[in-house]
C-alpha cells in the first residue's frame, strides 16, 4: 500500500512538508562542512540568482540554470544529524521535486566522495504533505524548530533568518515575538493534535 507521504498530486501555489532520514545506524551530516554543503545546494537552487551570483561567484553555469527561485519559496527548515525537515511553498506541481533532485543528488554525490561510499544515503524516497492552511504553516514552523531543545542557539535551522529562508522575518514582527511563540508550551501542545499527521516522522 502506498505511503501517505508520497505524494504523486502535487498542486501549484501550496505549501509542503518535507521529511528524509539517514539509512539506519548512519547519519547524514557527521561535520560541519556535511551541514554548510547541504544548506549550500538549498541556497544556490532557491536564493535569488543575482544574490547567488555576487556571493558564489565562482558558480558554474549550468547550476545556476537549475534554480528555482520563481517556483519555491523556502519557509523554515532544520538540519539533523540524522534527518532533516523542510517548509516550503511551490507556485508549479514539479518544483518541489525538481528542487529534492537537485539537492540531494548533489549532496550524496559529496557525502560519498568525502567519506568514500558508494550507494545512497537516505531511507527511500523523501516523504511530503500538503499543509493545507496558513495556520497550520505557522505551527509547523515551531515544530520543526523545536526539534532541538536548543532551539534559540542551534546553528543549523532557520529560527534566526538567514539566507536560504528568511520567510520568518515576515510571520512574526520581531525576535522577540519569535521565541515567544516558540517558548510557549502550553499552545504548542494545545495545537500539536492538529498538525500531527503533518509531522511525518
Amino acid at each position: 500500500m502506498p505511503s501517505k507521504y508520497v505524494v504523486r498530486d502535487l498542486k501549484g501555489n501550496s505549501y509542503y512538508h518535507i521529511y528524509n532520514s539517514s539509512i539506519e545506524g548512519s547519519g547524514l551530516f557527521l561535520d560541519r562542512e556535511d551541514y554548510q554543503t547541504f544548506l549550500y545546494y538549498l541556497y544556490i537552487y532557491t536564493a535569488d540568482p543575482t544574490k547567488v551570483k555576487i556571493k558564489h561567484p565562482e558558480l558554474p553555469k549550468r547550476l545556476l540554470l537549475r534554480n528555482l527561485f520563481n517556483d519555491i519559496f523556502m519557509v523554515a527548515y532544520i538540519l539533523m544529524s540524522d534527518h532533516f525537515h523542510i517548509l516550503l511553498k511551490q507556485k508549479n506541481p514539479d518544483a518541489m521535486p525538481r528542487l529534492m533532485k537537485q539537492v540531494v543528488n548533489a549532496y550524496v554525490t559529496y557525502f560519498n566522495k568525502k567519506y568514500k561510499k558508494r550507494g545512497t544515503i537516505f531511507r527511500g524516497r523523501y516523504k511530503s504533505i500538503r499543509v493545507e492552511s496558513e495556520y497550520l504553516l505557522t505551527q509547523m514552523v515551531r515544530f520543526v524548530h523545536l526539534n532541538t531543545p536548543d532551539f534559540k542557539n542551534y546553528e543549523w535551522s532557520s529560527y534566526v533568518p538567514n539566507d536560504v529562508a528568511d520567510g520568518l522575518k515576515a510571520r512574526y514582527g520581531s525576535p522577540e515575538e519569535r521565541e515567544k511563540f516558540h517558548l510557549d508550551k502550553a499552545s504548542y501542545l494545545e495545537n500539536f493534535p492538529k498538525i500531527k499527521d503533518l509531522t511525518i516522522d
